[in-house]
């Protein structure tokens, strides 16, 4: 008997996956329990599998026309209905008809406590989301108040709908100073989302050009609760869904704008409801958010929070404010925001932690970015980081002693050693390689200087293909070669050479590697032109188009080159000639 029941649920498991109403039908026949059983481990019923595997709707929905609605709100081991499964995997169809059969799927509780759109949320389905949302009731218990409606907006917010999470925070204002079932406030989550804010997206320069011209076009949107989508809503996602397959790169930029500007209101709103509790409240809420979004370099979150609540730069989490842990985790975006401080910057520059380390002490110790690639970058970065913090702290606090026993100085070189050897070792090497390669340029076209092609004249040396216009681009490109080799290898040279002192990284070492890398890339580009020209005097009489092929493969060696070696060039040039990370970003004064 056991093992008929068991060939029975596995029969009906598998017509379930497979979307098999065939089959299925067929076990109902023989069994009418079939329909209600509990199957394997989950106990979970036909309806559960169905839903989950999502194959085929049409088998959920004659499923469902068999059922009764308390058959529909059978809960598995876990305590969840079948809306849970949908709402758990996306499936928004088989929502829409479990919702019509039986409305009251949506206030089911599970052992975790989680209605359905907890559930649609926290698996960041937007649509099911969206839809639970038009169709789940306020009524207690009510899953948007108190904890339940943290945990509700936290979980948007994770997911990364900020609109449907303005929406709910405008109903529910007091979710803004409620924590959810693990204590987390909706503000601490949001200090966990860098990408949501300007500061945190990783847009190239023609992104951050493009959203400067489409700012004043984009929209916001929103989602109402308890009824319908808004029409404008559904016009503009319609809209919106139509231009991607036209304009995919720019839809991409418009939906992050959109997600900067409701973030960012999302923030204001929560901070304004945060300030109308209690000073103790808004310290447990508000500090703990700020110093997270600190350690994250959450610009605007930082500033809004200062502008807002200026005595949160007085707040302090393990001795560590806001612009000491800025310096502390090399955050350079909030430590920028000092200078929009007035003159309360003295003050706050003037902080030592529980150890006695003022603020040059955190910049001297190491703690290199992991946004910057290479040992010697590395370094000069942060050399950059102690001279930027030595200009703002007091003068006496260069010469104060901190937890090791040492000034400020002794600490940076002490602890930077092993940067140093990392770096120089790395710069050795690289102008090592470049410049082995550079010698070989030099011999190539200086060889070539008096080997020119078709020969000399032999009564007084005059180049045979002297009035020849490719003669001159010859003799040009090999010229230029040998001139740019020759300063490569001079440059790199330079690099070998050096004295490799803590303040070569900040300028010296990364100059020459520049120059070295740039007119190296001009000679293997000048050798290659001079190739292509001498090759087309020695073939053209016999092959006319021998020239185009000829010039296309001589570009691919130097646009290989190129694409290997341009981004780490770009990011020389940039930290070592390009606008100092440290500067003031507004004329606002925030404090």
């Amino acid at each position: 008997m056991e093992y008929g029941n068991e060939n029975r649920d596995l029969r009906l498991y598998k017509s379930a996956v497979h979307g098999n109403w065939s089959t299925a039908s067929r076990i109902f026949a023989e069994d009418s329990d079939a329909l209600t059983a509990k199957i394997f481990g989950f106990e979970e019923t036909i309806l559960h599998v169905a839903i989950t595997a999502g194959h085929s709707i049409e088998f959920v929905q004659k499923l469902v026309d068999k059922m009764t609605e308390d058959m529909v709100g059978i809960e598995n081991r876990d305590g969840n209905n079948p809306l849970h499964c949908a709402a758990m995997v996306g499936n928004i169809e088989a929502a829409k008809i479990l919702v019509a059969k039986n409305s009251t799927l949506t206030q089911g509780r599970n052992c975790l406590n989680a209605t359905p759109l907890h559930y649609a949320a926290s698996y960041a389905h937007e649509e099911t989301v969206r839809f639970l949302l038009s169709v789940t009731r306020d009524e207690q218990p009510s899953p948007f108040a108190g904890e339940d409606g943290v945990r509700l907006l936290n979980d948007l917010i994770t997911a990364d709908f900020y609109g449907i999470a303005l929406d709910l925070l405008k109903h529910h204002l007091t979710l803004a100073r409620g924590r959810d079932q693990n204590g987390f406030t909706a503000l601490y989550t949001l200090s966990k989302k860098p990408q949501a804010f300007a500061s945190g997206s990783h847009l190239g320069f023609c992104q951050r050009l493009i959203c400067r011209i489409l700012d004043g076009t984009s929209r916001e949107t929103t989602v109402t609760r308890g009824g319908d989508v808004e029409d404008q809503i559904s016009g503009d996602s319609e809209e919106r869904r139509k231009k991607s397959k036209k304009f995919q790169f720019l839809q991409r930029i418009e939906n992050t704008m959109l997600m900067h500007k409701q973030a960012m209101e999302l923030l204001k709103i929560l901070i304004f409801e945060v300030l109308n509790a209690s000073d103790s409240e808004i310290h447990g809420i508000l500090g703990p958010a700020t110093i997270n979004a600190t350690r994250l370099g959450i610009q605007e979150f930082v500033a809004e929070a200062i502008r807002s609540y200026p005595y949160i730069v007085w707040f302090a989490e393990d001795s560590y404010t806001i612009f000491l842990l800025a310096v502390k985790d090399r955050q350079e975006k909030i430590f920028n925001l000092l200078y929009q401080m007035g003159n309360h910057k003295h003050i706050v520059t003037s902080l030592t932690d529980n150890f006695g380390n003022n603020m040059l002490h955190l910049a001297a110790k190491l703690n290199p970015s992991n946004k910057i690639s290479g040992a010697a970058l590395q370094m000069q970065r942060e050399l950059q980081w102690f001279q930027e913090v030595e200009k703002v702290v007091q003068p006496s606090y260069k010469e104060n002693i901190g937890e090791n026993g040492h000034i400020p100085r002794i600490l940076f070189t002490k602890e930077h050693k092993n940067l140093v050897e990392t770096g120089e070792k790395w710069m050795k090497d690289t102008a090592t390689s470049c410049a082995t390669v550079a010698a070989l340029v030099i011999t190539v076209v200086f060889a070539a200087a008096f080997t020119v092609p078709g020969g000399n004249n032999s009564d007084k040396g005059i180049p045979i293909y002297l009035k020849e216009t490719a003669f001159m681009i010859f003799a040009i490109s090999d010229a230029l070669g040998l001139f740019a080799s020759s300063t490569s290898l001079l440059m790199f040279l330079g690099i070998l050479t050096s004295r490799y002192s803590e303040e070569d990284f900040l300028r010296a070492l990364p100059m020459r590697l520049s120059i070295g890398l740039i007119t190296l890339f001009f000679s293997i580009a000048s050798m290659l032109i001079a190739f292509s020209a001498a090759f087309h005097l020695v073939l053209f009489h016999r092959v006319k188009w021998i020239a185009v092929p000829i010039g296309l493969l001589a570009c691919a060696p130097v646009t290989l080159f190129a694409l290997l070696q341009f981004p780490l060039l770009v990011q020389i040039v940039s930290s070592t000639f390009g606008p100092s990370v440290f500067r003031k970003q507004s004329q606002e004064i925030i404090f």
